[in-house]
């Protein structure tokens, strides 16, 4: 690990988190977790926004290991063989995340669009993550991969003030010092006009009927062309990933896994390789049942 980034794999997510939490313990935060989705495709449920905002944030440290501003070089990834295996959209490390610095200029009227085009939820009043409020030239943005909202004010186009904030009260947290925010996406499908392009043209050839199931793929479709995110739509990233409109037969081939997104030569380190393989198999067998069954 001393020489670049060390991937360890283990079978389960209890597993997961125990190893990170005891390497973080060594080497601090060049020790990260690389999880997995906490859903299936079957059961249209989104994954989390932390779990996503986890993952974006390793995704980015590894593709950018000399930026200061996303933590030390990532020496250790932990992550399970469910989450190392998982198709992935590839260009999700080419998503830009919002940036913020104090004393630094950023359009107003544009941050706001962009953090509705990253999934970000706006609200009155933030309470969780992955939410945004504005109230005249002040927005509160609760990042997916922060331990509290940061409230950032302008003066014109200048970031003139940054600071955390307590959900609870909404009252400045002043011991913890913020000079900038990084704010990764909250989903891993993104509804680009490339996306809702696709969405729309898949429900044209399966329309919604009269006594459609909500929540059923030609009701998520229609959705989703209309520009309306839906819980378990990352179930359909074959289908609508940016980068074509290729058949379901040929899909696969263009989507990524984690070890795309490794440097060349990284080690795997896999712990209880009889327990990683029995998961693995189990998971294929899933995969396999849920393919078959759609």
């Amino acid at each position: 690990a001393q020489a670049g980034p060390l991937v360890v794999v283990t079978a389960t997510g209890r597993e997961a988190d125990d190893l990170t939490a005891e390497l973080r313990g060594v080497f601090g935060d060049s020790a990260a977790l690389f999880p997995s989705w906490e859903t299936l495709p079957h059961e249209r449920l989104s994954p989390g926004v932390e779990t996503v905002g986890a993952r974006m944030m390793v995704l980015r440290r590894l593709a950018n290991p000399d930026d200061a501003r996303l933590g030390p070089p990532l020496r250790v990834v932990v992550a399970t063989v469910r989450s190392l295996v998982q198709p992935m959209a590839p260009d999700l490390v080419d998503i830009e995340p919002v940036t913020l610095t104090l004393g630094e200029e950023a359009d107003f009227n544009d941050l706001v669009h962009r953090l509705v085009e990253l999934a970000y939820t706006r609200v009155d009043m933030v309470g969780k993550r992955g939410e945004f409020a504005v109230r005249g030239g002040i927005v509160d943005v609760f990042p997916p991969t922060a331990e509290h909202p940061v409230r950032v004010e302008f003066w014109g186009d200048e970031v003139s003030e940054m600071r955390m904030f307590a959900v609870a009260d909404q009252r400045s947290i002043p011991d913890i010092d913020v000079d900038t925010v990084i704010a990764v996406p909250c989903r891993e499908l993104l509804l680009t006009d490339d996306v809702r392009i696709r969405a729309f043209e898949l429900s044209a050839e399966h329309p919604r009927t009269g006594n459609e199931v909500p929540g059923s793929v030609p009701d998520m479709l229609a959705k989703l062309g209309e520009g309306i995110p839906v819980d378990g739509m990352e179930a359909l990233l074959p289908l609508l990933r940016p980068t074509g409109a290729a058949t379901a037969a040929t899909s696969d081939t263009e989507l990524s896994q984690l070890s795309d997104h490794l440097p060349a030569q990284t080690p795997l380190l896999i712990c209880d390789p009889e327990k990683v393989r029995t998961r693995a198999a189990d998971l294929i067998k899933t995969g396999r049942e849920f393919l078959e069954a759609s």
